[in-house]
């Protein structure tokens, strides 16, 4: 039995080229951002909020969500369309993308925009921030799950492995590692 339907998958995959031609037009309208990393994680971002998260656009702070950590901060293009396209906001907000009085800043701001669980941009600290969130959860016997989306170049950080050390001390099976494998980083190809 298939997981998924071929009719399911060809959804997915529109909403996936969706995703990255609007946010090619929002970095392009803008005229900064950084379209590799919106373009690399559409398909996993694609893949989690329509298919894989548990969260409701009209509950947006449900307890027993799970959660999403963009820790490659700099791809918010693609995270603030799959947002506006699974309800969270009108997709007329996305136009304004980086404008000061903006909902939608340049890296997620969990203060400003709704369904963002996380404040990213600072490279690597994303594991780190799920670890406490996990562990926060369970003090207060939560259940979730913690998806944390890293880029290849931030993973050269040590607190990334600080925090995956810890998700592995504290036995954390519902934080999930999500490595954007794209080969590019922002001063030139990742060495290897």
């Amino acid at each position: 039995m298939a997981l998924y339907t071929e009719t399911f998958l060809k959804e997915l995959n529109e909403i996936s080229k969706r995703i990255r031609m609007k946010s090619l037009e929002m970095i392009c309208k803008r005229g900064v951002g950084h379209p590799g990393g919106s373009l690399s994680s559409a398909d996993i971002i694609t893949a989690l909020y329509f298919s894989k998260l548990r969260i409701d656009p009209k509950n947006p702070y449900l307890t027993d969500r799970d959660r999403f950590i963009l820790s490659k901060g700099h791809a918010s293009a693609a995270l603030y369309c799959a947002l506006s396209m699974r309800g969270f906001y009108p997709e007329d907000d996305l136009d304004r993308w980086g404008e000061l009085d903006c909902h939608l800043q340049g890296h997620p701001d969990r203060n400003k925009t709704r369904g963002v669980d996380c404040n990213t941009g600072t490279l690597g600290h994303g594991i780190s921030v799920g670890v406490g969130m996990l562990l926060a959860a369970r003090l207060n016997n939560i259940r979730y799950r913690v998806y944390v989306l890293l880029g290849d170049g931030e993973c050269q950080s040590g607190i990334i492995w600080e925090g995956a050390m810890a998700a592995a001390k504290f036995k954390l099976n519902n934080l999930m590692a999500i490595l954007d494998y794209n080969g590019v980083q922002f001063d030139g190809l990742l060495k290897k």
